[in-house]
């Protein structure tokens, strides 16, 4: 039954809207990207093929609606989000989404790109438990997982996973306790197409599953208010086999164009930071992908268990601050009524390195909570390194929440302190002496002590070194190749601070530099990194730009 859908119209009507560069869509693209000409003709010819290429595949007198979705940069507040912690992102780059609802449940996934992204199609009734409903959804994408990748009856790794997530979980959403669904969600024919970077650390994935989370809510007038999307995109990319959080669903609904986002969570808040005139930033791509659906997702969901089992370890050695500490961002002097040098006893109680005999042993109480945990990665060769994730994590908390205050005040200087220590703490190698050598990020005893030590000592310089911020900790997830496209930047005059972005293995560096050392900042990456690896130039410079939108006309 044809249900009247608000933005719908025919293709053929969308595709003389785009042309017109008078249009109400026009003027829509001035709200996305501002007073950027360039990024609003970019935006209208990929709107137009991704239009051109449905007409090709499905018909121009079909009635569409169009969805834009973003990939994002977060600048300081990395590794975090997941534990409660703030971000500090930008909007950038763009996906476009057309699609037209179906009479059926059957999904079927085009793009533009069709040579990367196979076509591909799934019936959501299929795809969910025949005739019960999902009691932990958490438990059954972990089963599903598996499926994908033991069983060959299972759907394998694709892209459009991150498709299926956002529709399956808007349909669990809507089914009763005895299976049946209490509304059905409507199939779609859909055709994408985006210049976001795949597996860069931009987050093209969380992109799809948020276009998709808006189409299934256009198309089947679903009550979802703002908050609850970020929610409910983050829980339902799960399916996927990740355990992030929410932030980047949470950046690319919320971001504006020329703004920095501070983005809170638990509870959600937005808070927007006009991103200081004077300075570029410069996004270079390492061209190594970080595909979480393979080996990366182990390294990323361990990382993950290690805050886990820290903060089951934190709650038991001092039970004292339990009742504080809902979410790992709470391991916090403020928070907890403490000093600095307790904080640094208390990473100090945690073990270097545990296996997982080591945790069951130390955790009993929690055994089935930890085996759950388990089951989302591979147990690491050499063992949680739980003391230097944790003061990794706990330092980046700290260092993620100075940020607005900086870039207010134009403190240039500690912002780019901040992003270079957020790095240090990813970091696999460092320049010594011209040669590129392992780091260590490991904090033994005795380096907490002699922290302790400084900010005991009542020595203005040693209190300041010792600060909690200025601690890089171990999450150890960067690469030799980003570390040295980092150096690189950093050894450019002009140059404020550079780190990694995204989850790591792989992806792309975020530069903050002057306006006038942008270009010699991306000659110098072409120079030493790009030209001798025979790799194309995959530096440029970035600029905010408004979130997820229906081109409402």
């Amino acid at each position: 039954m044809a249900v009247e859908i608000d933005g719908q119209r025919p293709v053929s009507s969308w595709i003389e809207l785009v042309k017109d560069t008078s249009s109400a869509f026009h003027n829509g693209l001035n709200q996305i990207y501002g007073n950027n000409d360039d990024m609003k003709t970019e935006a209208a010819q990929m709107c137009l093929r991704t239009l051109e290429a449905f007409a090709k595949a499905y018909g121009a007198d079909r009635s569409v609606i169009i969805v834009r979705s973003i990939g994002r940069v977060n600048l300081v507040g990395t590794h975090i989000d997941h534990r409660g912690g703030s971000v500090n992102p930008i909007g950038v780059k763009q996906m476009w989404l057309v699609v037209e609802p179906r009479d059926d449940d059957r999904v079927l996934t085009k793009n533009v790109e069709a040579d990367h992204f196979p076509d591909e199609q799934f019936r959501i009734s299929r795809s969910l438990p025949a005739g019960k409903k999902i009691r932990n959804w958490d438990a059954w994408c972990h089963d599903e997982f598996a499926k994908r990748k033991h069983d060959s009856s299972g759907v394998p790794a694709t892209w459009s996973n991150y498709i299926r997530a956002a529709v399956l979980y808007f349909q669990h959403l809507n089914t009763k306790d005895d299976g049946t669904f209490a509304r059905t969600i409507r199939g779609m024919n859909m055709m994408f197409y985006g210049n976001i970077p795949r597996a860069a650390g931009l987050s093209s994935s969380s992109a799809l599953v948020m276009l998709a989370a808006e189409a299934t809510i256009r198309i089947n007038a679903l009550e979802v208010e703002p908050a609850d999307l970020i929610e409910h995109a983050g829980f339902a990319e799960w399916y996927v086999g990740t355990r992030g959080g929410c932030s980047d669903h949470a950046a690319i609904a919320w971001s504006k164009p020329n703004m920095l986002l501070h983005i809170t969570a638990f509870p959600v808040t937005v808070d927007s930071i006009p991103f200081p005139a004077g300075y570029s930033i410069v996004l270079a791509n390492s061209l190594i992908e970080a595909k979480k659906q393979t080996g990366a997702r182990n390294t990323f969901n361990s990382r993950v268990a290690a805050y886990v089992f820290g903060l089951m370890m934190i709650r038991k050695n001092f039970p004292q601050y339990a009742d504080k500490l809902e979410h790992f961002r709470d391991v916090n002097p403020e928070k907890l009524g403490i000093d600095q040098a307790r904080i640094y006893r208390i990473v100090k109680s945690l073990p270097d390195s545990a296996g997982r005999a080591d945790i069951l042993k130390l955790l009993p109480e929690h055994k089935q909570e930890i085996r759950h945990v388990f089951r989302s990665h591979d147990e690491p060769e050499q063992g949680y390194h739980i003391r230097q994730i944790c003061l990794y994590g706990i330092a980046e908390c700290i260092r993620a929440d100075m940020v607005p205050q900086a870039l207010r005040a134009g403190d240039m200087k500690t912002f780019g302190e901040l992003l270079c220590i957020s790095h240090d703490g990813d970091r696999v190698t460092k320049l010594v002496d011209g040669k590129r050598v392992p780091t260590d990020n490991s904090y033994p005893a005795a380096r907490l002590d002699v922290l302790i030590d400084d900010l005991e000592s009542g020595v203005p310089q040693r209190v300041s070194r010792a600060s909690l911020w200025r601690q890089s900790g171990g999450y150890n997830v960067s690469l030799p190749e980003i570390d040295m496209l980092v150096d690189i930047a950093m050894a450019t005059p002009g140059v404020v601070g550079a780190g990694l972005v995204g989850a790591g293995m792989g992806g792309c560096i975020v530069v903050v530099v002057e306006d006038k050392h942008a270009r010699r900042v991306i000659e110098n990456m072409a120079e030493q990194y790009y030209r001798p690896r025979n790799l194309p130039v995959e530096a440029q410079v970035v600029t905010p730009v408004g979130g997820l939108c229906t081109m409402d006309v």
